[in-house]
């Protein structure tokens, strides 16, 4: 497969998906309407999210281009790091790319992105790109993208928390000499993050509770499924993926996830999962071989795709 050629593939799919999202071809949700159909919101927000607001509301003589460029950001982040995971995985096949690119590019974490959680968007977009360095142990540059993250969205702190921990994790599976199966020690290492997150919030509740959901459908039963085979099937894999960075952040991320669910934060739960749904679905094909994943990832991404439709997400859109 012709990497440079990707590059073009991803700039121009970028550019005609951006396009569409701003001319209004897939709609917007209640969200857009409610907190971003505002122009140029320079100085709104907490310290943790006005980049944010600037992004997403940025407009010129009335024209809303924060939608083109929320979009832009949010596709071409996934599709740099899909690249990546294809050079990673040693996929040479430029028409599967294609495929899968474009399927994923009209499921709901990339939909919901640009169309209404647009700050969630631009953080999810710099979690792409920290996998993608991960991916290539440019450590340096994967910590740039995942802290700045915490300018756009307060959503990007717990990112950054995660990666601060993933490699506190390695640091004392390396430097203690306990005999013990390492991912039953990082069970127990990320067991302590769920319990310290789930007593955090219930001390300080900085959340609201909201019984409702986001989406007309409920995604938070099959993330719980997905989420729970996860922990399962790495947790006594871990020593064949021990120094895959990306795993080690996703394994941690479940874990506060399942704390940020049995707190009752669906909304939090649901967007959170949103941000981290494509990375795991990736991630996941690392137990295939390459045929084999081939065929994971396309069923993987055409049964998110119809979830999408069969839960609402194009048809709460106005």
């Amino acid at each position: 497969m012709n990497f440079s050629t990707n590059n073009k593939i991803i700039i121009i799919t970028s550019l005609l998906f951006s396009l569409l999202v701003q001319l209004k071809f897939y709609g917007f949700g209640n969200d857009y309407y409610a907190a971003y159909y505002k122009p140029n919101l320079w100085d709104y927000g907490a310290w943790y999210d006005r980049m944010g607001w600037v992004i997403s509301t940025f407009s010129i003589y009335n024209i809303h281009l924060g939608v083109f460029l929320v979009s832009f950001i949010v596709s071409f982040c996934y599709g740099i790091l899909l690249k990546a995971y294809f050079k990673y995985r040693n996929f040479n096949s430029t028409f599967f790319f294609i495929s899968l690119y474009i399927l994923t590019l009209h499921t709901w974490p990339i939909i919901m992105s640009t169309s209404n959680a647009m700050r969630q968007g631009i953080v999810m977009s710099l979690v792409f790109l920290n996998f993608a360095y991960l991916l290539k142990t440019k450590f340096k540059k994967s910590f740039f993208f995942i802290f700045i993250s915490i300018f756009f969205h307060k959503s990007g702190i717990l990112f950054l928390l995660i990666y601060i921990n993933v490699f506190i994790f390695k640091f004392l599976s390396n430097s203690l000499k306990v005999n013990i199966h390492k991912g039953i020690l990082f069970f127990i290492y990320s067991s302590f993050i769920f319990i310290f997150t789930y007593y955090l919030f219930l001390i300080n509740p900085i959340f609201e509770v909201k019984e409702s959901k986001i989406i007309e459908g409920d995604f938070r039963y099959p993330f719980l499924v997905i989420s729970l085979i996860f922990v399962l099937i790495f947790t006594f894999k871990f020593n064949f993926y021990e120094n895959n960075y990306i795993l080690l952040f996703l394994y941690v991320f479940i874990f506060l996830s399942f704390a940020i669910l049995l707190l009752g934060l669906n909304w939090e739960y649901e967007r959170i999962m949103m941000m981290i749904t494509l990375p795991l679905i990736l991630t996941s094909g690392f137990l295939f071989n390459k045929t084999s994943s081939y065929l994971f990832l396309m069923l993987s991404v055409s049964f998110l795709l119809t979830l999408t439709f069969f839960n609402g997400m194009y048809h709460s859109l106005s």
